[in-house]
């Protein structure tokens, strides 16, 4: 039994490094819920058996060390921070876009706990990270693939390598993790061939790693190898020869950064994005919206000070407190993209101290007691270096970006690793003794109970509901798809909200298809307004389904509707110039000129740069017989963007100003010449205006210029030299 036991135990842990290969496609956000749910399953089963095991064998029970006791208070903070928080449901479970939540916290301590209890040699600790390490090979040596057109790959690993992460950030703390790794099994190696084969791997991932472009990871690579040589050049005396090693890798990396500092304006580096991100990096200009969401964060933490928001809260923050100035950046930011302001508002105070005591514990054990304890270190200085390095340089990486499964999963592996080696037994835990009869016939059954019914409710139910999502997406009928949403929302799974934003996007969308039916149409509709009701009631405060609730009735032409959840939404989020605008829209589609001209000006001096406001009010003074005054607006600095904006070409084509149609329609041509309609668009408006010279000169261009379009062009030009108009029998 302790055998089948020990197996389960350690054959779960030596699949985790394969996680970061797994792409589930058939999933919602696949590069993120099969790694997930993989994991959770993987762990929850590893568990039971190791529970189990530690039962039977007193060798495999939890031992204690500082770090383990800072985890458990994270763990117990944020478990009452969540429940107080803003809404607990998603603080504890998350979404499927992050798949975060206290359970994914859990789970991590679980890892960190069982591989430190199992992993208590220097050889399996060898087989785990050689696998680990062969297995982020195989995944940058992918990302590269795709980088150079190798193998096929989503048009933004072409640009960013991803890789099977999906996400540029998360792939480039996966190689920081391995890299460090490398490092690891390099000072712990006195083979000359296996060295060299760890740093060629090690080039090849820190390649990896600057092709994802991701500065704030990148940034953390340079402090934690900074960090890492200059404390074995310090420290490192009893080896001699790699002390020297690190001090010449210090003047190395000194002169490799000027050699890269005074190429960084060549063509070369700044024809390449991902090197021009890296090449460009300012930390003036780079950290203005970053320090306008922590300026959000630290408002926020201080109206929750002691426990925070709970955790996949920050939205409610940001909303409520947004500036006007972040009209650029993304729409609904629900992370601070900083981990002390993380921990602030997920946990206030408290949760940061207790994150915090988990990387003090550890810098305890490889700082502090080894210099200056009176306990024999378990880490040579040379590890010692590289750990403290690799925690250095993951904290960087934190300063600018937040965790993901993947950076999670090997911060606890290092944490395991820290904490298997300096942990010291529990006399009570190591004393306790059960009958091994009772274990077999009672408790074994009962675990293995707990065990099926943890992993069936805890995954099972989402898992169905994260592919149901996508069998609605494709499903042929109206009918189907109606099918597919209701089978995902009748599993209760946590994804509900997004499982609803789809539906109502679906029943906006299949309103303008053909292919329904005026009944499926009507059901559709229907259960998405019955779900996102539900929704708003079930998640008071959140300015985002109010928005989208905005959006759904206005699409239906549900004006009044409409407004009154504008209005909600303008409430909790006053300052948001896109819930305002969508104000204006809906009081332009309720043929209120005068309050849409309102709410479009106060969008619009909220801050004037924000282009679009200013386009929307422009386009929406003409519609209010202010011409004079929304020309002054666009101006010429404007008016690619203006004659760009469909609603503001609507405007002008109703206002039947042909010339500025024209002008509109000229810089639409020079701005996109492969666009056919364009030019066909702007001869029939010069015909309008009796310049049929124009009109026929634009097409003949049309037609040498556009070989599939000169059919049509011929005929247009036929058409106008007989004087008719250009699209007649054509």
């Amino acid at each position: 039994m302790q055998d089948l036991l020990k197996g389960v135990v350690f054959i779960g842990l030596f699949l985790v490094p394969f996680l970061p290969i797994y792409v589930e496609n058939s999933f919602f956000f696949p590069f993120i819920t099969g790694k997930n749910f993989a994991f959770r399953i993987i762990i929850e089963i590893v568990f039971a058996a190791w529970v189990l095991l530690a039962l039977y064998d007193a060798q495999y029970r939890p031992k204690f060390s500082w770090i383990l006791a800072g985890f458990g208070a994270l763990l117990g903070v944020m478990a009452v921070s969540n429940a107080l928080g803003a809404y607990p449901l998603q603080s504890f479970w998350s979404n499927f876009e992050r798949m975060d939540g206290y359970v994914t916290l859990v789970h991590i301590f679980l890892l960190m706990v069982i591989m430190g209890s199992v992993f208590t040699t220097k050889k399996v600790w060898s087989y785990f990270f050689h696998l680990t390490v062969v297995v982020a090979l195989l995944v940058a040596l992918h990302g590269l693939a795709q980088y150079f057109g190798v193998i096929e790959g989503s048009a933004n690993s072409r640009i960013r390598i991803d890789s099977r992460l999906g996400n540029a950030a998360y792939m480039a703390i996966y190689m920081l993790f391995h890299i460090f790794i490398l490092f690891f099994l390099f000072v712990r190696s006195n083979n000359t061939v296996h060295r060299g084969v760890y740093v060629l791997m090690s080039a090849i991932l820190s390649i990896t790693l600057l092709f994802t472009g991701t500065r704030g990871t990148f940034l953390g690579l340079i402090a934690g190898f900074a960090v890492m040589i200059g404390y074995i050049a310090l420290f490192g005396r009893a080896y001699p020869q790699l002390q020297k090693v690190a001090i010449g890798a210090c003047i190395a990396v000194a002169v490799l950064a000027g050699g890269f500092f005074a190429v960084k304006d060549t063509p070369m580096v700044q024809e390449n994005t991902a090197l021009s991100r890296i090449a460009n990096i300012s930390l003036e200009n780079d950290l203005v919206i970053r320090e306008k969401i922590w300026t959000m964060a630290w408002t926020g933490f201080n109206e929750r000070p002691l426990l925070g928001w709970g955790q996949s809260n920050f939205n409610y923050v940001f909303n409520q407190e947004y500036d006007p100035s972040l009209f650029a950046a993304e729409a609904w930011y629900d992370r601070t993209h900083n981990i002390i302001f993380d921990w602030l508002i997920t946990g206030g105070a408290f949760g940061l101290v207790a994150y915090l005591s988990i990387l003090v514990a550890s810098i305890y054990y490889l700082f502090w007691q080894p210099l200056f304890g009176k306990i024999e270190p378990t880490f040579n200085v040379l590890e010692r270096g590289v750990l403290i390095g690799l925690l250095a340089g993951y904290f960087v990486h934190n300063l600018v970006v937040f965790d993901n499964i993947i950076s999670y999963i090997f911060f606890g592996v290092i944490l395991a690793l820290i904490h298997a080696n300096v942990a010291t037994p529990i006399a009570r835990v190591a004393s306790f003794k059960l009958d091994e009869q009772l274990v077999s016939q009672f408790v074994a059954p009962l675990i293995v109970l707990i065990a099926g019914a943890t992993v069936y409710f805890v995954n099972v139910p989402a898992i169905g509901a994260a592919g149901d999502i996508i069998d609605a997406m494709v499903a042929p009928t109206a009918k189907g798809r109606l099918e597919e949403f209701h089978s995902a929302l009748s599993r209760n799974s946590f994804a509900d909200q997004e499982i609803v934003e789809q539906l109502a996007q679906q029943a906006m969308s299949v309103l303008r298809t053909q292919n329904a039916s005026e009944d499926e149409k009507k059901a559709m509709v229907q259960r998405a307004e019955l779900e996102l009701l539900r929704m708003a009631d079930e998640k008071p405060g959140d300015a985002r389904l109010h928005s989208f609730l905005t959006t759904f009735y206005r699409t239906i032409g549900a004006i009044p509707e409409a407004r009154t959840q504008s209005a909600i939404a303008h409430e909790l989020s006053p300052k948001k110039q896109a819930i305002i605008i969508e104000q204006g829209i809906v009081e332009i589609q309720g043929g209120n000129i005068p309050k849409a001209l309102e709410y479009l000006k106060e969008a619009f001096t909220l801050d004037e740069r924000n282009t679009q406001a200013r386009i929307f009010y422009a386009a929406t003074l003409v519609t209010g017989g202010k011409k004079e005054e929304a020309l002054a607006l666009i101006g010429t600095e404007y008016f690619d963007a203006f004659s760009q904006n469909d609603y503001a070409l609507s405007v002008i084509d109703q206002s039947k100003d042909l010339p500025l149609l024209a002008k509109m329609f000229e810089r639409r041509v020079e701005l996109s010449p492969a666009n056919a309609q364009n030019r066909a668009t702007l001869a029939f408006i010069y015909s309008e205006l009796k310049e049929t010279s124009k009109a026929i000169a634009i097409l003949e261009k049309a037609a040498v210029d556009l070989p599939e379009f000169k059919p049509s062009a011929e005929c247009f030009v036929g058409n106008l030299k007989k004087g008719v108009k250009p699209d007649t029998g054509c």
